[in-house]
């Protein structure tokens, strides 16, 4: 994402709570911190963005979200990243913000059938995600489409199913 806004012009600042594995990143300012931090959120919405993209959350890949060992951790970091986040968007002016969920929310009979899972907006309801996982990203969303009603957030939610590209793990 960060050589795709670079290539079309604007200034980029990444945070992430580590360095990159494959290769250092490129954005314009590299903020090396955990979001889950308020006062480290705070710092780097430091003036209005015209585009916050929310990628962060406690995610280790199927074996660490599903097992049931990390359900407390994962909603705990994942909830105050996308709080801190929100509020701090919010407060700064940004001009919209993209929150990236999870096919994790879909109830999780929808996703039995691999050749044909239900992933229709209209089957998000009534919630019964495949994990505590999905459950976070179900809150999460409420929280930026609430604050987008309450508080002007231009906030819009996306919902990846998996992430796959050249310098990922």
């Amino acid at each position: 994402m960060v050589k795709r806004l670079q290539s079309e012009g604007f200034w980029v600042r990444g945070v992430d709570i580590k360095a990159h594995e494959h290769e250092a990143s490129r954005a314009d300012e590299f903020v090396l911190g955990n979001l889950t931090d308020q006062s480290l959120a705070r710092s780097v919405f430091d003036q209005s963005f015209d585009e916050v993209y929310q990628f962060a959350a406690d995610m280790g890949g199927a074996g660490y979200i599903f097992t049931g060992n990390h359900d407390a951790e994962i909603m705990h970091n994942s909830a105050l990243v996308n709080l801190n986040v929100a509020k701090e968007a919010q407060r700064s002016g940004a001009k919209a913000v993209l929150y990236s969920s999870s096919a994790c929310i879909y109830p999780q009979e929808n996703q039995q059938e691999p050749d044909n899972p239900n992933c229709e907006e209209s089957s998000a309801y009534p919630a019964n995600p495949d994990s505590e996982y999905g459950w976070e990203k179900l809150f999460s969303e409420r929280l930026y489409l609430n604050f987008k009603r309450q508080y002007g957030l231009n906030a819009s939610v996306v919902r990846y199913h998996n992430i796959f590209g050249p310098l990922g793990t």
